[in-house]
């Protein structure tokens, strides 16, 4: 039983992990927003991320506050504007 929980707790753990490949080879459309400070689509392509935060010409401008998958198929990333602290939610296409 403990086994099982361990290898639970590992799946989840692993499957919370921002890849950036990931990030970078995908398109992300907006889910929902609280704000007009987001697009609707993100393209990661010509921007930077380095840990939790994500810089476009050497400046950070956003920081992922959550990625998720839903049911082993729709991937979701959250994102925080640093410049408003406004959020955002994508889903990627």
């Amino acid at each position: 039983m403990c086994r099982i929980g361990l290898l639970f707790l590992s799946f989840l753990l692993f499957s919370c992990k921002v890849d950036k490949k990931d990030l970078q080879n995908s398109m992300w459309k907006i889910y929902k927003t609280n704000s007009k400070d987001f697009g609707d689509v993100i393209n990661f392509d010509k921007m930077k991320v380095v840990n939790d935060t994500i810089f476009f010409q050497n400046q950070p401008i956003f920081q992922i506050i959550q990625y998720k998958k839903r049911y082993f198929m729709d991937e979701f990333i959250t994102i925080k504007s640093l410049k408003t602290q406004n959020t955002a939610t994508y889903i990627k296409k």
